[in-house]
């Protein structure tokens, strides 16, 4: 049974929806919790309360997708790509991002809390009172993307790379972070690049 099928019994959890391709749908208080999305393509979705608690959403795509109020803790985006998506008011506590990529994003009041996002990517993205807290973030890149109000507190940062981006009231209590933090609303293109390199010996 496919994803629009399933949809009409209400019963979404805990299923298989690998490879599956939706465009154009507006999808509104579902639970999807423990499914698995691999390789699935997603393009001109609006999703409204929607729990994806523990979904595994491998080498998916989401493309000018819209979430407003959506569960994404524990779930695992394994090389999952969001290209020109907006996120308000989202949790991604604890899920594990390793080799995603937000490309031309918003991502509004939103909490990535415990996440770990392992050489992730930022990029021309919009991030805007967005919660780290505690997140792993070794290894990513925030490339021309600008980022206001956000919380690196205790967040690992090690390794990464603000190239070319417009950082402002930042909070990096305890945050690990090799080299000169870029912070306080300077916008990187004003400094050498190597400023903004967390590199360093573990």
């Amino acid at each position: 049974m496919n994803f629009l099928e399933k949809v009409k019994t209400k019963d979404l959890t805990e299923c298989d929806f690998s490879n599956e391709v939706l465009e154009g749908l507006s999808l509104e208080g579902l639970s999807l919790c423990f499914s698995t999305f691999t390789c699935a393509s997603f393009k001109n979705i609006t999703f409204k309360d929607i729990d994806f608690t523990e979904c595994f959403v491998p080498e998916a795509d989401f493309v000018n997708c819209k979430f407003v109020n959506c569960n994404f803790e524990r779930v695992n985006f394994q090389r999952t790509t969001f290209d020109k998506c907006y996120f308000e008011n989202c949790s991604f506590k604890y899920a594990f991002m390793g080799l995603t990529k937000f490309i031309s994003c918003d991502i509004i009041s939103s909490n990535m809390e415990k996440a770990q996002m392992l050489d992730g990517a930022f990029v021309g993205t919009h991030l805007k009172n967005v919660n780290f807290k505690d997140a792993i973030l070794k290894g990513s890149h925030f490339q021309e993307s600008s980022l206001e109000d956000i919380d690196f507190i205790n967040t690992d940062l090690r390794s990464v790379n603000f190239k070319s981006s417009t950082l402002k009231n930042i909070k990096d209590v305890e945050a690990k972070f090799y080299g000169k933090k870029p912070w306080g609303g300077v916008s990187s293109e004003n400094h050498p690049l190597d400023e903004y390199n967390s590199e360093g010996v573990d």
